[in-house]
């Protein structure tokens, strides 16, 4: 993860990462996956490929450390202590802890090391070892994987500031407490001083290369890295990054990657193609209604609760901005902005801005700063990223520099986050809107100069680096992939299309996660014709109140189903897409319809099952049954759903390929006594 993730909210949001089409945590964690019929064969999961042998010893040597085997998963754990400031202002050590997975064929040496390294900044690597099991399984017959833990995050003395860390989404007071707890030592947790423990954590292990995989924030502290140290790198994958130098304060290149990708998606699904004007247009709209009448409503969150949320301009720009609910986002709020708009139909538009809130998509529900450190957070944006102000000034200074700095803007490009203005960017929660995050942080020593986690003028290595960007990833765009590339000699950019943020780890397309082996097996990917055949997002045809409102599913040879048949056919399609939609925004397995009812969801290693009870999706047709869906590749769908409609009972088969460009749904069954034969666009 980096600069946001899905889902993630509140302080990951802008620097981590839930997530180009990542599965959902519980798709990651759990076992092998039941049969489809319509499904290949699943996925490998951590509990039937890496393990250590039964006789595999209690310690081993690396290096000239020595490891124990971890309580409870397959690895040795160690830790390296290391000077809390290298440069001996602040006394100390700091412990840098670190997972060791041993290559399986024990009967040859290591023919190389895969280290990972986690985004946020604020969550451990370790947090992410079933994701990087399962993405470089295929070469740790032969290679180890290290995972170790940059400073301040999980098994390394992870910060811990309250009321920062409950927060969620902080304030300049939290952040000021945090600086001030932290003291001298606010600026030692910086992406060049966590490089430098890396490189130490190698040496006394006596791995001379690595090859280094960074997704999102970490794609930027493997940047960091190459920079410092170079040497020590065989090769380099930055899964949805941006560049370490040279990158502005203002991320202009967010807003046309967002636009764009509002566009893209609805130029590939024919009942968005076919309306009037352009998909950003209609939300421009909606920001102009939205900022004339604002008003609040209750909607259920992500896991399913019901709370008060407010439309307006800074939560419209909440849900352009943060990508934490990229698919759903992506999928709904230009219907959403066209039921609000042409009907009044306000429930779909206060869903979405529920579930983009912090409580119901924060994947650490523990709240622990070993899980996800706020602090951290903070710690590393301020030390690291460009400002609008200098760091080094005096705090009352910050804030009239800033001013400068916005009129500067306002005069010279006040459409840098049009539609929204810079007011309303700078009304989202801070990490989102990065601006004044760093207001009330502690000014750094002159031994540690902000802004630099590499050194001034430096030349990254010639070794062979892979840069990952999705199409529609508006946190790292595809233009800020491209200047991080431009930073190596020998760097390549692959663009997934129809895809957000991090491409390889949690790959549902098997595409990202093959090209990745590939180059870190042969130091080249090989073929990469899948980046351009992901499906589209598939966004619904829009929101209604009843069946009637919807177009029929098209009939089939064998329908004997009237016209009002097909549209309830059809809402009970959506019905069921919808709850596969929430998947992607629910942590409790447990949420309600969009009108009214409710539905459960349990995963089962690669399967998502869905029992629904009275869902409506429309007021006037409750649905109930199941929905399987296998969320890799092409992503079979079957639904067995029943309901009660003015035709009479249903009783309905519906199956679709959820990941199969422009895939169709089938549907047979009964209502009322009548044999429905149709199709109609997979909802």
């Amino acid at each position: 993860m980096g600069r946001a993730s899905t889902p993630a909210a509140g302080l990951q949001s802008r620097a981590s990462g839930p997530r180009g089409r990542r599965p959902h945590p519980l798709a990651l964690l759990l076992l092998a996956a039941l049969p489809l019929s319509a499904a290949p064969a699943p996925r490998k999961s951590l509990a039937t490929t890496y393990t250590l042998p039964a006789t595999a010893p209690t310690q081993i040597r690396v290096g000239s450390l020595t490891l124990t085997r971890c309580p409870i998963v397959p690895a040795y754990c160690g830790s390296l202590a290391r000077p809390l400031d290298p440069a001996g202002q602040v006394p100390g050590t700091i412990q840098i802890g670190f997972e060791f997975y041993p290559h399986l064929n024990t009967s040859q040496p290591a023919v190389g090391t895969i280290v990972a390294e986690e985004g946020g900044p604020g969550y451990p690597s370790t947090g992410s070892r079933v994701a990087y099991l399962t993405l470089f399984y295929p070469l740790l017959d032969t290679n180890d994987l290290l995972l170790v833990d940059n400073r301040g995050t999980g098994t390394s003395q992870p910060i811990d500031c309250e009321p920062l860390q409950s927060d969620g989404n902080g304030t300049l007071q939290a952040i000021a407490q945090c600086g001030a707890y932290l003291g001298p030592t606010s600026d030692l947790y910086g992406s060049g001083t966590a490089a430098d423990d890396l490189a130490a954590v190698l040496a006394a292990l006596a791995i001379p290369k690595i090859s280094l995989y960074g997704d999102s924030y970490g794609s930027y502290f493997s940047q960091a890295f190459a920079g410092r140290h170079g040497d020590l790198l065989r090769a380099v994958i930055l899964d949805s990054t941006w560049p370490v130098v040279g990158e502005s304060p203002w991320y202009p290149e967010a807003a046309p990657a967002m636009r764009n990708a509002f566009d893209v998606t609805c130029q590939q699904n024919v009942d968005c193609r076919d309306l009037p004007g352009t998909s950003i247009g209609r939300i421009a709209t909606l920001l102009s209604s939205l900022e004339a009448h604002p008003f609040a409503g209750t909607a259920p969150n992500g896991n399913g609760k019901t709370v008060t949320v407010h439309a307006d301009g800074e939560s419209l720009a909440y849900e352009a901005y943060s990508n934490s609910t990229d698919v759903v986002l992506y999928r709904e709020l230009d219907p959403a902005a066209r039921a609000y708009l042409e009907n009044g139909d306000t429930a779909p538009l206060l869903r979405l801005i529920a579930e983009n809130g912090g409580a119901s998509l924060s994947n650490c529900d523990s709240g622990a700063p070993a899980c996800y450190s706020a602090g951290l957070f903070v710690a590393v944006s301020c030390t690291d990223y460009p400002q609008l102000y200098n760091m080094t000034s005096p705090i009352a200074l910050r804030p009239v520099q800033e001013a400068a700095g916005i009129l500067r803007e306002q005069l010279t490009d006040p459409g840098v986050y049009a539609p929204f203005n810079i007011g309303e960017y700078r009304l989202m929660p801070l990490p989102s809107s990065v601006l004044d995050m760093c207001l009330t942080w502690p000014v750094p020593s002159p031994a540690h100069p902000p802004g630099e986690p590499v050194p001034p003028g430096t030349v990254f290595p010639s070794v062979p680096v892979l840069v990952f960007s999705g199409e529609l990833d508006s946190l790292t765009p595809a233009q800020q992939g491209a200047e991080a590339a431009a930073l190596f000699p020998n760097a390549q950019q692959i663009v997934f299309a129809n895809s957000f943020h991090v491409n390889a780890e949690g790959d549902m397309d098997d595409c990202a996660s093959v090209i990745a082996v590939n180059f870190f097996r042969n130091l080249s990917p090989g073929d990469i014709s899948c980046a351009k055949e992901i499906a589209e997002v598939r966004m619904i045809p829009k929101f209604a109140r009843s069946m009637s409102e919807l177009d029929p599913a098209t009939p089939g040879e064998g329908n004997q189903g009237t016209a009002a048949d097909l549209q309830a056919a059809a809402a009970a399609a959506l019905t069921a897409g919808d709850a596969v939609a929430r998947w992607w925004v629910n942590y409790s397995g447990s949420d309600v319809g969009l009108r009214g009812g409710q539905f459960q969801i349990a995963q089962t290693g690669n399967i998502a099952s869905f029992t629904l009870e009275n869902d409506q999706w429309v007021e006037d047709l409750a649905v109930s049954g199941t929905v399987d869906w296998y969320t890799i590749a092409p992503g079979g769908v079957v639904a067995q759903l029943t309901f009660n409609g003015p035709g009479g009972a249903g009783a309905l088969t519906i199956s679709w390929y959820d990941l199969k460009p422009q895939a169709q749904a089938t549907i047979q069954g009964t209502i009322g006594g009548r044999s429905i034969v149709a199709t109609m666009q997979a909802p």
